[in-house]
């Protein structure tokens, strides 16, 4: 046990040492966690979204193997380029459509390499600045512009409204969403349309808005969009 602790502790103090079965399972291990810490920064920042293809389930598998290909390329060239040309055979079933997907899939990548050349630092640096990043990403716009829109309410109502249902429905919406705001009004096949824009959305708001709104004006329909991650709630 004690040779096994000395040469873990040569490994982080001389990352260029010899490699040996210890040193490659300790760089396969910490891949292994940096990829699942990852994977938890996909799932909180990002969420699964209707075209995302839910990328972050591999990463667990993929950091480890992606250390063990560079591992491998130290020893032996030929074999390095079959492995790197095996890649080039990979397919996802189902596309990367959304750019955040391939940001994470090459945060994994370098974090892998990383491990794969025992730097271990820059791993934590890495880690430290990617995790920043997304905080930056997600707050900042808030900060610069509170009134940014997080998504639309659509309300449809059966018949014609109104124009005093339409001016309490708006008031009612005003006062219970945050940065409430009538967009357009649309009559189509005997149904009203009301469009609201919104900034801030609790689960409790809209429950409340619907039991207010059905006792002004008959409610056929109430659906909410986001175009903002992290609106609800």
């Amino acid at each position: 046990m004690n040779e096994v602790l000395q040469k873990l502790n040569r490994i982080l103090r001389e990352p260029g040492m010899q490699i040996d079965a210890v040193g490659f399972v300790f760089a396969l291990f910490v891949s292994f966690l940096a990829a699942l810490a990852i994977s938890a920064l996909y799932q909180h920042f990002y969420e699964n979204r209707a075209t995302g293809a839910q990328v972050h389930r591999a990463f667990p598998l993929l950091g480890p193997a992606i250390t063990a290909i560079f591992i491998a390329i130290q020893f032996s060239l030929p074999l390095s380029l079959g492995l790197l040309g095996a890649l080039s055979l990979i397919r996802f079933r189902t596309p990367i459509k959304e750019p955040e997907e391939c940001a994470f899939i090459m945060f994994l990548v370098a974090a892998a390499v990383i491990c794969a050349t025992f730097q271990f630092l820059l791993l934590g640096v890495l880690l430290l600045v990617g995790f920043t990043a997304l905080l930056i990403q997600q707050w900042l716009p808030r900060w610069l512009n509170p009134r940014l829109k997080d998504g639309v309410l659509l309300l449809t109502l059966a018949g014609e409204a109104s124009g005093a249902a339409k001016e309490q429905i708006r008031r009612d919406v005003e006062q219970r969403i945050k940065n409430g705001r009538l967009e357009s009004v649309t009559y189509s096949d005997n149904l009203t349309s009301m469009y609201f824009s919104f900034s801030g959305l609790k689960e409790d708001n809209v429950d409340n808005l619907h039991a207010a709104l059905v006792k002004t004006a008959p409610v056929h329909k109430l659906n909410v969009f986001f175009n903002a991650h992290g609106a609800w709630g």
